[in-house]
């Protein structure tokens, strides 16, 4: 662009150009407009990739929220199943189940113990002072 600025400024001054020099020249304003139109363009595509790189990360942040929520449903599970295994470790229990009453259904002996030989390997002794 400037060097077609100064082509026009030797053309105003009377200096002769020759005939690439004064096609460039006449060609000035359509340069100037494509260029204009290139920098509008860049600001464009400039907008969309802002618009698309905070999409990504709303979908990043998004599936991070999902896998958190997914963990934490594991987390529940294992609990509550350690909480039902352990209380097969208390004797209460253990009678009420080996007597199918207070709400527990009767098993029969060995399959009892099973499950109280389960519970003993798959659930860590709890720290009562915690």
């Amino acid at each position: 662009q400037l060097k077609l600025e100064d082509y026009k400024d030797r053309l105003k001054k009377g200096e002769a150009l020759n005939q690439d020099q004064l096609e460039a020249v006449e060609k000035y304003d359509e340069v100037v407009h494509n260029l204009e139109f290139a920098k509008e363009l860049q600001k464009t595509f400039s907008g969309l990739s802002q618009d698309l790189l905070k999409a990504q990360r709303k979908a990043q942040r998004r599936e991070s929220l999902l896998k958190l929520e997914a963990e934490k449903k594991k987390l529940r599970t294992i609990l509550q199943v350690q909480y039902v295994l352990q209380n097969f470790t208390q004797e209460h229990v253990q009678k009420d189940f080996k007597g199918g009453v207070n709400g527990a259904i009767y098993l029969p002996s060995k399959e009892l113990d099973y499950l109280i030989r389960f519970a003993k390997l798959t659930c860590p002794g709890r720290n009562e002072n915690l």
